[in-house]
C-alpha cells in the first residue's frame, strides 16, 4: 500500500468513525432534551439523514475499496492463467474507474443544482446542498483508486516479466 492510500485509508477511517461519534452524540441529546426537557433538538432528523449518513455511507465505498472489502466473483479470474487474470482485472478496474466518473459527473450536476436553489430538508430550513458535493468527491476518488489498482497489476505485471 502506497503512502497515498495509508494517509486515505486512515482519513476516511477516523472522518467516517468522527461521523458516527457525532452522530450518536447528537442522537442521544436529542432524545434526552425531548424527554426530560420536553424541548428536541431543532432538525435533529433530517441533520441524521441528509448529513450524517451520507456522510458514512459515501465515505465507506472507497474505504472498502482501499480495503478490498468489496464483494468480488473471483470464479472466472481464480482459474484463469496470472496473465489472463491481470488483464480481466485490469479491464475491470478500468471500468469501474468509467463508472465511478460518470457517477460523480452526474453527482456533480445535481450538487450545481441543489446550490443553484439552496436545497434544504423536506420540511425544515436545514440546508443540505453542501453534502451534495461529496458524491463527485468520492467517486473522482474511487475512479483514482481504481486507476492505482490497475497501474499496480500492470506494474507487477511488467517487474515480474522482466524477472523472468
Amino acid at each position: 500500500m502506497s503512502t497515498f492510500t495509508k494517509v486515505l485509508d486512515r482519513w476516511l477511517t477516523v472522518t467516517t468513525a468522527a461521523a458516527i461519534i457525532v452522530m450518536m452524540l447528537h442522537i442521544v441529546t436529542h432524545a434526552l432534551a425531548r424527554s426530560v426537557f420536553h424541548t428536541p433538538i431543532y432538525g435533529t432528523n433530517e441533520i441524521v439523514e441528509y448529513w450524517y449518513l451520507p456522510i458514512v455511507a459515501l465515505l465507506g465505498i472507497p474505504a472498502a475499496q482501499l480495503q478490498k472489502e468489496h464483494i468480488t466473483v473471483t470464479m472466472a479470474i481464480e482459474r484463469a492463467k496470472p496473465a489472463t487474470a491481470a488483464v480481466f482485472t485490469v479491464f475491470a478496474c478500468a471500468l469501474g474507474a468509467l463508472v465511478s466518473i460518470a457517477f460523480a459527473w452526474f453527482g456533480l450536476g445535481k450538487a450545481l443544482q441543489n446550490t443553484a436553489i439552496g436545497s434544504t430538508a423536506d420540511v425544515s430550513a436545514v440546508i443540505t446542498w453542501p453534502v451534495y458535493y461529496l458524491v463527485p468527491v468520492v467517486f473522482v476518488l474511487l475512479g483514482v483508486l481504481y486507476v492505482l489498482h490497475a497501474v499496480a497489476i500492470l506494474r507487477r505485471r511488467t517487474t515480474a516479466g522482466e524477472e523472468k
